[in-house]
């Protein structure tokens, strides 16, 4: 399964974020019947179509897998219970309530969430019972409770914050309702903070599907930033403006008949009076290293924009550990501030120029080559066959468009600007783009490096290709009821499919060769060093708290770059066809190993691994075999229909 960037191992595992919790009060089926010791082998078993879970008459054994003692859940309503007993035909019951257990002695359930966060589990077997205990810590109630108060955690904005004189700042909080709200400034002057209604919506995997929204009441404001605005209590904000002069906190007033609450607003603000910038560089610890770009500051925020290390930027703003850039009059970004090296007060902001635009072609790939004034932030997207690099804050001088030699792979190239600060290049070649990068290099001209596809043999498209196989974890990575781990899963099926590859022909980089861990941004970045030609990230799935299991769980290919979708689908279209389970479609993810650009990628999440009948069957070598080979057809397929 995938881990986004920068996220904790729950997140590695697709606990990313807390769901809307789906009610439930009663247990769902398990992954089918209980089939009998005669079952067919799964070597047997028909495409379409998963073998029977494996009987087990072990002893009888208590093993709770999830949720760990302690564990705090982030879903107060109904989720997940899974586990063994050791063996098949038990009867088990988890607070009163009947369980099903597979034929090897594994069982999930999906049962509301005690409120004293008490799970008693009792099994019986064989004349046996065993009992076990598991207590977690459930969160506090989502919405205000009948007492006027204000909700923990909801006021913002908080910490260090930075705006542009004039700028509107945003106050809200969640609250009782029925109360009138209002934030007074030091100085006695105040703004009222209007109820309104606010729906959340839960976002994650399979989340947005599986929760029903949530309608709260939120208070809100605004008001206009100015200087000098003594308005604040904290840390001065992070070096983009000094604390404006004088002292004082604003405070937040909710008031219902006779009953009054307050709570200081816990904000450094700094405002940076008209005309005033700060401009920063992007910094990495190697040449070829990117900062990101998101539309909104913080964690869970799609990565949208990749800037290469040097490129210059106006700072105009700071909010939550995060620098606002502008790229255009009318569009900014945020940055992680560790990302950005501030340059001292006074540096002049970025604006420049694009000059000649000339294309370099060379044996693997042609260099889209755009002599810049400085070092702008620029953007690259692909349709097809035209990729258009977008330079911000960039004026034409560009007299010069060169074709360089004849190359039949270049087909058109044009510029534009299309905005005032908005310059445009665009390349046409003659087949889909099949990877690209881009850097500055040492003499600060943009460089955009557009690949050539590899020579394919329709006959035998997977001889000479050189493809990037990556097992999933560790670090992190899903478990399942008899505690088989996604590493290990994973890794079985990759050696098979890496043996299967080099046996038409391809050669091939594992990512993770063996158990060791390996980082989750070495592996892509292995892979685009050695100059690989397509790369699969091959992986098993778990569900986020709250999620039921039995209703959402499918086969997923994953994918970012617009030339990986066709391989995403080819290897949904085999996994499916091989396996029966339930299609949850192609989906374009922010996943560090489908993000790279250089070449198509691809992850894949085959199974779940908390559903018994799907993790017994990733124990058996021969669904690991049938596996692979589904992602072997996808990758031969994807290359076919590339030959030329």
């Amino acid at each position: 399964m995938p881990r986004l960037p920068s996220r904790s191992l729950a997140a590695a595992a697709l606990l990313l974020a807390a769901c809307t919790p789906r009610p439930a009060t009663t247990v769902q089926p398990g992954a089918g019947p209980t089939p009998s010791p005669s079952a067919a082998p799964s070597a047997e078993r028909p495409r379409g179509s998963l073998p029977p879970v494996p009987a087990r008459g072990g002893p009888l054994a208590i093993d709770v897998v999830y949720p760990d003692e302690g564990q705090a859940l982030t879903t107060a309503d109904s989720n997940f219970v899974f586990g063994s007993v050791g063996t098949g035909g038990a009867r088990l019951t988890i607070n009163g309530q009947p369980v099903e257990v597979a034929a090897n002695g594994a069982f999930l359930a999906f049962l509301p969430v005690p409120p004293n966060g008490v799970y008693d589990v009792v099994a019986e077997a064989g004349g046996q019972r065993a009992t076990a205990r598991r207590t977690v810590t459930v969160p506090a109630a989502a919405a205000p409770s009948a007492a006027l108060s204000i909700v923990g955690g909801t006021l913002v904005p908080a910490g260090a914050l930075t705006v542009q004189e004039g700028e509107r700042v945003t106050v809200r909080f969640r609250a009782t309702q029925g109360a009138t709200a209002r934030l007074v400034f030091p100085d006695g002057t105040s703004i009222p903070l209007l109820p309104r209604s606010v729906v959340q919506r839960a976002e994650g995997f399979q989340q947005d599907v599986s929760g029903q929204p949530r309608e709260l009441t939120e208070y809100a404001g605004t008001f206009a930033a100015r200087t000098p605005l003594a308005t604040v209590r904290g840390t001065a904000p992070v070096t983009v403006a000094p604390l404006p002069p004088g002292a004082g906190t604003a405070t937040v007033e909710l008031v219902r008949g006779r009953d009054t609450v307050r709570t200081p607003l816990e904000v450094s603000l700094g405002v940076l009076r008209a005309g005033e910038v700060r401009v920063a560089v992007a910094a990495g610890d190697r040449p070829d290293s990117t900062v990101i770009g998101q539309a909104l500051p913080g964690t869970g925020t799609p990565y949208q924009w990749f800037f290469p290390v040097g490129t210059v930027f106006t700072v105009t703003g700071e909010r939550e550990g995060f620098y606002r850039v502008r790229l255009t009059d009318e569009q900014e970004v945020w940055i992680d501030q560790k990302s950005l090296r501030l340059l001292p007060p006074g540096a002049i902001r970025p604006e420049g120029t694009v000059g000649t635009v000339r294309v370099v072609p060379q044996a693997e790939w042609v260099d889209l080559r755009l002599s810049t004034s400085d070092r702008l932030p620029h953007r690259v997207t692909v349709d097809g066959n035209t990729l258009t690099v977008e330079v911000y804050g960039a004026r034409t001088r560009t007299n010069w468009a060169h074709y360089g030699p004849e190359d039949p792979f270049v087909r058109r190239l044009s510029w534009e600007q299309e905005r005032t600060d908005v310059f445009s290049a665009r390349l046409e070649v003659a087949e889909p783009v099949w990877g690209w990068k881009s850097f500055y290099d040492a003499g600060g001209t943009l460089v955009v490096r557009v690949r050539r596809a590899p020579r394919i043999d329709r006959e035998r498209p997977l001889a000479g290709r050189f493809i990037a196989v990556d097992a999933g974890h560790p670090p992190g990575g899903a478990i399942g009821p008899t505690r088989l781990t996604e590493a290990e899963a994973n890794l079985s099926v990759a050696k098979r499919l890496v043996r299967m590859l080099q046996q038409a022909g391809a050669r091939v980089l594992e990512t993770r060769p063996d158990t060791a861990a390996v980082a989750l941004g070495a592996r892509p970045l292995a892979a685009e060093r050695a100059n690989a030609e397509l790369l699969v990230s091959l992986h098993n799935n778990a569900f986020p708290d709250g999620v039921n299991p039995f209703t959402n769980n499918g086969t997923t290919a994953f994918y970012n770059a617009p030339q990986s979708m066709e391989l995403a689908r080819a290897l949904q279209h085999e996994l499916i066809a091989e396996l029966g389970l339930r299609d949850l479609g192609i989906a374009r993810a922010d996943l560090a190993l489908v993000r790279p650009t250089w070449f198509p990628s691809s992850l894949t999440e085959t199974m779940f691994l908390m559903v018994p009948q799907q993790e017994a069957a990733l124990r058996d070598p021969a669904v690991q075999e049938r596996i692979a080979r589904a992602h072997f057809r996808a990758i031969e397929a994807f290359l076919r229909s590339r030959a030329r």
